[in-house]
């Protein structure tokens, strides 16, 4: 069971330096921790200065309780510039649905008229909103996390997290809908690149791939990729070789910082 407490935000818009990782103006996180709880979530290292939050990652989530009365409060500053929505959280995630806050944020937001909105999830969930990402225009678009064509693999890695098969079969909804999608390959988990590729093929415009980072989790992630025999997959070459074959399968645009810029390709 996780815990989920509600906490009140004084911002819900951090504002992003020109050396950030992340190429957008703004993030946007409408709760602090995710009930996924993927073992390789660079997010844990940043959401709580407390070892224990850290060490329970997973197992809570904060409601940023007043974001939609804050968002309003700040919508003023996010005319004419880039949001990225969610950068340290999953939007999507199972509270979401009883609560509907992506959903309100995101009626907020229509109204404040960012340049471009990126939304980012691995939650099949997202299909919900559809019918606002198509009031957004071609100022929106939607990254789902694939990291992996493997049920087996993901569930060595993120066993709370959808199925493969559900985050295909939500991207392909969207793109039916006329939502643009990328394919976020980040982390490169193990993989078949042709079979990925094969896969994404019909559900996204394009695709990025990124390594895996281990940021603070280096040991407990290499005793997964040694217990089922999967060091061969932490190469540079696998993740060129995967790089290379969606590139010609799909498209893949080149990474600026660790982040897609999907919208340049577009």
């Amino acid at each position: 069971m996780n815990q989920i407490t509600n906490v009140t935000a004084r911002s819900i818009l951090t504002q992003q330096s020109k050396y950030s990782s992340i190429p957008y103006d703004f993030t946007i996180n409408p709760y602090r921790g995710c009930a996924f709880g993927c073992s390789y979530c660079y997010a844990s290292k940043f959401v709580h200065d407390d070892a224990n939050r850290k060490a329970e990652w997973g197992r809570w989530v904060e409601v940023k309780q007043n974001a939609v009365e804050v968002l309003q409060r700040e919508s003023h500053k996010m005319y004419g510039k880039t949001i990225f929505f969610s950068s340290a959280t999953v939007p999507y995630q199972p509270i979401e649905r009883r609560l509907e806050l992506t959903r309100a944020l995101l009626q907020v937001l229509l109204f404040a008229f960012p340049a471009r909105l990126h939304i980012q999830t691995r939650s099949p969930l997202v299909v919900r909103d559809i019918d606002l990402f198509k009031r957004f225009g071609r100022s929106l678009d939607v990254g789902i996390s694939i990291p992996t064509d493997s049920d087996v693999v993901r569930k060595a890695f993120e066993p709370r997290a959808p199925s493969i098969g559900r985050r295909l079969a939500a991207a392909r909804h969207l793109k039916e809908s006329g939502i643009y999608i990328t394919a976020s390959v980040a982390p490169l988990l193990p993989c078949t690149p042709e079979r990925l590729a094969n896969l994404l093929r019909p559900c996204v415009h394009r695709a990025w791939v990124d390594s895996i980072n281990f940021y603070e989790k280096e040991v407990p992630l290499r005793e997964i990729y040694v217990a089922n025999g999967w060091e061969n997959y932490l190469s540079p070459e696998h993740a060129e070789n995967t790089r290379q074959i969606l590139a010609r399968t799909i498209g893949c645009p080149p990474i600026r910082n660790g982040f897609n810029d999907s919208a340049a390709e577009r």
